[in-house]
Parts: structure tokens; C-alpha cells; sequence
């Protein structure tokens, strides 16, 4: 049997690689923060997307009957669709909320001065 992580578990993680990677990337090619949001905004799209799409992969390869629109919620907790894809989707809120969360926390900072 694996373990795997309670969701907000690997959100949380995803939250704080992705805050020390756009650090890092900041300090090393003196980016400015918003360059950094931008491309965390574009990595959480593709991520998305990646899920969305592995998604749909697995179920029409491994439960055909389950691939029209209407349907596919009910392969959940069958094991249809592997946990790493589920992993990609969380990993896509980790680096939206890394992009976003700078920004709102500045706004909120200079709000109450």
C-alpha cells in the first residue's frame, strides 16, 4: 500500500517549493516579482491543463463507458485515474496561490497604513 499526503498537505508543500524556487529564480536572473507571478500564473495554467487532459487519458483508456461528459464523476475512488495525476491538479492551486498571495498580502499591507 502507498501513502500519499492529505490534498492540502501537498498544497501547502507545493506553496512553499514553488515561494523558495521564484526566490531563487528572482535572485539569480534579477527578475522583478511580477515576472515571477506571471510565470507561476503560465506553470499553474499548463499544470491545469496537464491535469485536465491526463484526466480524460486514463478514464477513456482504462473505463470507456465512463468517458462521455456526463459520467465521469462517478470513477471517482475506483482507482481509474492514477493519484500522481491528482497530484498535478494540486500542484496547479500550489503555484495559482504562490502567484497570487504577494500581491494580495501587499495590497492588504498598504491598505492599512
Amino acid at each position: 500500500m502507498t501513502f500519499y499526503p492529505k490534498p492540502t498537505t501537498i498544497i501547502v508543500i507545493g506553496i512553499f517549493f514553488f515561494a523558495v524556487l521564484a526566490m531563487r529564480i528572482t535572485r539569480t536572473f534579477a527578475f522583478e516579482k511580477w515576472h515571477v507571478s506571471i510565470g507561476l500564473l503560465i506553470l499553474g495554467g499548463i499544470l491545469y491543463f496537464l491535469n485536465i487532459n491526463l484526466i480524460r487519458f486514463f478514464i477513456k483508456a482504462r473505463a470507456p463507458e465512463f468517458a462521455n461528459d456526463e459520467d465521469w464523476e462517478s470513477t471517482a475512488g475506483l482507482g481509474i485515474v492514477p493519484k500522481w495525476v491528482s497530484i498535478i491538479g494540486l500542484l496547479s492551486i500550489s503555484a495559482f496561490i504562490t502567484a497570487v498571495l504577494p500581491w494580495i498580502i501587499t495590497f492588504f499591507k498598504n491598505l492599512l497604513r
